[in-house]
């Protein structure tokens, strides 16, 4: 018996995943094609069976369950309707996928991007491949039924979080141009990096989102980035404080050019670090506009 491969190409979960992180970059850019968002609005459309099989994926992901053995009958549950869906035109589908993005992107670089929650998605694709495939390796296809049912029965998001998810989900107002649903969509790779609400985005906050996830695969680049930038914020908050008249605000502003100065970046940037740096530009644009406004 021969474990079930995992493929990139074949995992809708995971392509979806990496259109939306195209899209992200096509906004951030100012990318005025829109491959990425043209190819979602074209292959998930409502009706497809792309669209059909996503849900089943985003089921297995999203939903959280107290038990386990609630968990595991949802699992099973879930595979046996993805068994329902139309595979000759699913395929095909996935195949005409394919291949429009590989007529628009670098494939290789495409599918290199890292996934946060990819482990959860290729145990996805394991378990509905065991549904049609013969002879497969049992204990390898246990084991990603066992990675499904602990992600569905980890811990829900505390009510508090949500809340703050829901804040984030208003956007930005670069973005506001677009439909709601590809504005979420848009947005949904920074709200794991960034919990933190802004409300119009500078060019300075711009470009670190545009670095952050142009190089998220490139470490080292990012680090060089967040480096030069670090010194040009403290600078600009010191002189913002040189202005100020009112003590308590000068004390706690001295405190965060405190806090940037002696921030140390290891072998990769944190994501506490850039939102630091995120919170120090909101911070400079705050008070300089009560500097001006005075």
């Amino acid at each position: 018996m021969k474990k079930i491969k995992h493929s990139k190409f074949k995992n809708t979960g995971v392509l979806f995943e990496l259109l939306v992180r195209q899209i992200t970059l096509e906004v951030l850019n100012g990318d005025k094609t829109e491959n990425a968002k043209k190819i979602v609005k074209e292959f998930f459309a409502q009706g497809t069976e792309l669209n059909k099989e996503l849900r089943l994926y985003e089921l297995l992901t999203k939903e959280k369950y107290s038990s386990e053995s609630r968990a595991e009958k949802f699992v099973d549950t879930v595979a046996e309707a993805h068994t329902k869906l139309n595979a000759i035109k699913l395929n095909k589908e996935k195949y005409n996928l394919i291949k429009e993005i590989s007529s628009k992107f670098d494939i290789e670089q495409f599918l290199s991007s890292p996934i946060t929650n990819y482990k959860v998605l290729a145990s996805v694709y394991k378990v509905f491949e065991s549904k049609i495939t013969k002879n497969y390796d049992i204990k390898d296809v246990f084991n990603s039924k066992i990675t499904l049912i602990e992600n569905i029965i980890s811990k829900p998001v505390s009510s508090k979080l949500n809340e703050k998810v829901k804040e984030e989900q208003k956007l930005i107002e670069s973005y506001r141009k677009q439909d709601k649903d590809l504005r979420l969509l848009t947005y949904k790779i920074l709200v794991e990096t960034f919990n933190k609400k802004y409300t119009n985005l500078d060019d300075s906050q711009k470009g670190l989102l545009r670095e952050y996830i142009n190089n998220i695969t490139n470490t080292s680049k990012f680090k060089d980035y967040v480096s030069q930038e670090t010194p040009k914020i403290v600078k600009e908050l010191k002189s913002i404080n040189s202005k100020l008249k009112d003590k308590v605000t000068q004390i706690k502003l001295s405190e965060t050019i405190s806090v940037l100065e002696s921030m140390k970046l290891g072998k990769a940037v944190s994501d506490g670090q850039v939102s630091a740096i995120m919170l120090s530009y909101e911070l400079i644009k705050e008070l300089n506009s009560k500097i001006n406004g005075k």
